[in-house]
């Protein structure tokens, strides 16, 4: 059987139009702490720290329990800190509806 743990977390409400990282990173220091990778079949490798998977842990939060406009999208590049030069990049949209493939 699994063991259960407790969190408690406080976030700030960023209104519909907009996200706020400064909460989200909290505890995350300058060091690279994810990593994503496309292979070439498609397949996408996600590699992260604790500490990481906490920023994301904390950003999804804030996507689904903030009363976010239909179709808000963020734009991350896959390699932490790199300016995006053309390269792949993760988009993250909230849509109300996902559509069919």
């Amino acid at each position: 059987m699994s063991k259960k743990f407790k969190v408690e977390l406080e976030l700030t409400d960023d209104g519909p139009n907009s996200i706020n990282f400064e909460d989200t990173y909290e505890g995350l220091n300058d060091e690279e702490w994810y990593k994503f990778s496309v292979n070439e079949q498609g397949g996408i490798l996600l590699q992260a720290t604790q500490e990481g998977f906490e920023h994301l842990a904390r950003y999804f939060l804030k996507l689904s329990q903030t009363d976010k406009s239909d179709t808000f999208h963020s734009h991350h590049a896959l390699e932490f800190g790199q300016e995006n030069h053309g390269e792949p990049e993760l988009t993250i949209v909230v849509t109300k509806n996902v559509p069919d493939s």
